[in-house]
């Protein structure tokens, strides 16, 4: 018969006794402090009063009461709660047996998981939506052979989990994070942290294994420093950033994900990055054809995404329907014509029909003298002149 796990040699501690399932502990009352009086003695005759004060035996004094932080209750994880969110049965690590290899653990309030060092097995954990801090969260560097840990909606100010073996996937989306300079694991490849509070992406130990990054909605005004050889994927949508220069970097990029930014210059792009095939520029601040032209280095670009951009119609922002917007079909050849490469423009598939009409453009555009090189935003003018000027002093 197949157990949920072989035996295990656990700590020698007494587990307290287990009440009803998500009992939590009630929290203790507060004795509110007596309101203070004071008294005042009845105006005599002679005394020099304003006539606006007002005469009473006894005033109650103002209270103001001071803002309290929000107290969490104590809730902690009991052994009999684990084996019936337990999932993914398959062969330990030292492949003499059988176990569970997955737990899910959501939405139960939980302060405390230390209970789950008894299942040294599992490879995945989510524990989302609880009140987990980071202190809490650590017991999990007591299991040997996790590879994922995702902890979404918790109370997580860090990202930094003890260094795991193994440790190849961290999720912790809305949270209240806001520096990621000390994690690191040494087998990360995908870090997962959306809707947190970080400006800046720096680790101070090299991570050479990641590949995705997810720091959507956060408060990232700059990339100039992004250093990851590996890197396929980056989503960093819901932004501050207004370039993409440090993109060059990344020869390995195969999908860029931006969308929700106010960037406006399209400047980065580099024919090294010969992987991507993927840009998402949605409701971002792009306005003319000048700057689609700059996406000509990239030689393997097959999808692109300029919905809710000026240059499509739309405002470049967030939720905002313009009628008739990526309806005009003429801006659909003429962008096909400055990127022939393309298979799919916003929600729809290339046609032929729209490869002939970008064609015979192409061919206008050539006959008529066309130089790239001549042709300069404003922005761009005015940004190379600050520079100028930020060099010379």
């Amino acid at each position: 018969m197949l157990k949920s796990h072989l035996k295990i040699n656990y700590d020698d501690e007494q587990e307290e006794e287990e009440p009803d399932e998500y009992t939590v502990v009630p929290k203790p009352k507060e004795e509110k402090p007596e309101k203070k009086k004071r008294t005042h003695r009845k105006r005599a005759e002679g005394d020099n009063v304003p006539n606006n004060v007002e005469e009473s035996e006894e005033e109650e004094e103002e209270e103001v009461e001071p803002v309290k932080k929000e107290e969490i209750p104590p809730r902690q994880l009991y052994k009999s709660e684990i084996g019936d969110r337990c999932s993914m049965l398959g062969k330990t690590a030292e492949g003499d047996g059988y176990t569970y290899l997955k737990c899910t653990l959501t939405g139960m309030k939980m302060t405390n998981i230390r209970a789950i060092r008894r299942y040294r097995h599992l490879m995945f954990l989510d524990v989302s939506n609880n009140c987990l801090d980071l202190d809490a969260l650590q017991v999990i560097a007591e299991l040997p052979y996790l590879i994922l840990i995702h902890a979404d909606n918790n109370k997580l100010t860090s990202a930094a989990i003890k260094p795991m073996k193994y440790l190849q996937c961290i999720i912790l989306n809305n949270n209240q994070i806001t520096s990621v300079h000390d994690v690191f694991q040494e087998e990360l490849s995908t870090l997962e942290l959306g809707f947190n509070q970080i400006e800046t992406v720096a680790f101070d130990n090299r991570m050479h294994k990641i590949k995705v990054l997810d720091f959507r909605n956060n408060l990232i005004a700059d990339i100039s420093n992004f250093n990851f050889p590996l890197l396929d994927s980056l989503y960093l949508g819901g932004n501050k950033l207004t370039t993409l220069v440090g993109l060059e970097k990344l020869t390995n990029l195969r999908i860029l994900h931006v969308r929700n930014n106010p960037i406006k210059l399209l400047n980065g792009f580099d024919e090294a990055l010969t992987k991507l095939i993927y840009i998402n520029l949605r409701n971002c601040k792009v306005g003319t054809m000048i700057q689609i032209k700059k996406l000509r280095v990239l030689k393997g670009i097959e999808t692109l995404v300029l919905k809710g951009c000026p240059v499509m119609g739309g405002t470049g922002e967030e939720e905002t329907e313009v009628k008739g917007e990526e309806d005009d079909p003429q801006l659909r050849v003429e962008i096909l014509a400055a990127l022939p490469r393309l298979k799919r423009l916003n929600k729809y598939i290339v046609t032929d029909e729209e490869r002939e009409e970008a064609k015979t453009l192409m061919q206008q555009w050539i006959d008529e003298g066309e130089n790239d090189e001549e042709e300069i935003e404003p922005e761009e003018i005015m940004g190379e002149e600050e520079q100028r000027q930020t060099d010379e002093l």
